[in-house]
């Protein structure tokens, strides 16, 4: 994980460096004559943004199938006789749940055209699954845009678009672990508990959904902070995973976003 955390502070870093060598020079370097940058700044812009916070994943995963199911079975050897301890009581003592909490974190860069309602947005988050394994998505097509009201500070977001993501985190013993409600086991079992990667599929297809409220700072109107809420409903095929784990999730998030091409919000 701090691999990828490196990798993102010094792609922070160069893109920081790259805006701070001005509007001109940065359109320069695209190729872009002087009297088409105008242009273009008024009809498109790309925005970076800094994201924090937390959501649930609604896993539903059918442990019964997976080697959970080994777990249980061993477990049931103490009981006299082992079949009195049914699947629903290891659930019930174990406290199994198909969805947790868990807090995000990570950047994302958006493109939108400043007037029609289309936009992409890349991201690169932790997983939904376990704060310690990245994610990456990419939200194309997406329709939506910020609706600033009477021409005041603040604004709104309203977005939606299919959200296609490949997650390091959803395959591993953490959707397992993390299933675990009772504290103490899920410590324990922790230490030892480890399956190859049952889930098998990583990537999926979401249908994503947004809406927040943002501010926007500064006399130059070049950066914004705010929060939204979001719900992801994972379109894929469940029988492409086993067990039918879902992507299903949805959770707030607070940002701090700026604009790289120096126009404003």
């Amino acid at each position: 994980m701090l691999r990828h955390v490196f990798t993102i502070l010094a792609l922070t870093f160069i893109v920081t460096a790259a805006g701070a060598q001005g509007r001109d020079d940065f359109f320069s370097r695209l190729g872009i004559k002087p009297g088409a940058k105008k242009s273009l700044e008024e009809k498109f812009f790309v925005r970076l943004g800094f994201n924090a916070g937390a959501g649930v994943l609604y896993h539903n995963t059918l442990f019964e199938t997976t080697n959970m199911a080994a777990l249980w079975k061993t477990i049931s050897f103490s009981h006299d006789p082992p079949n009195s301890y049914q699947w629903e009581d290891f659930v019930a003592d174990y406290d199994i749940q198909d969805r947790y909490l868990m807090p995000r974190f990570g950047l994302n860069l958006y493109a939108a055209t400043r007037y029609f309602p289309l936009f992409a947005n890349l991201e690169v988050m932790s997983s939904i699954a376990t704060y310690q394994k990245p994610m990456i998505a990419l939200t194309l097509p997406g329709f939506g845009k910020d609706i600033r009201p009477f021409d005041r500070d603040f604004f709104f977001t309203v977005q939606g678009g299919l959200k296609w993501v490949y997650d390091f985190g959803f395959i591993g013993r953490e959707i397992y672990t993390n299933s675990i409600g009772n504290e103490e086991a899920r410590d324990y079992i922790e230490t030892y508990y480890d399956p190859k990667d049952e889930i098998k599929k990583r990537s999926g297809v979401l249908l994503t959904t947004r809406a927040g409220f943002g501010h926007v700072i500064g006399a130059g109107e070049r950066s914004a902070i705010g929060i939204e809420a979001y719900y992801d409903f994972d379109l894929t095929d469940e029988t492409k995973r086993q067990a039918g784990a879902r992507m299903r999730n949805a959770g707030l998030n607070i940002y701090f976003r700026f604009d790289l091409a120096h126009t404003s919000f």
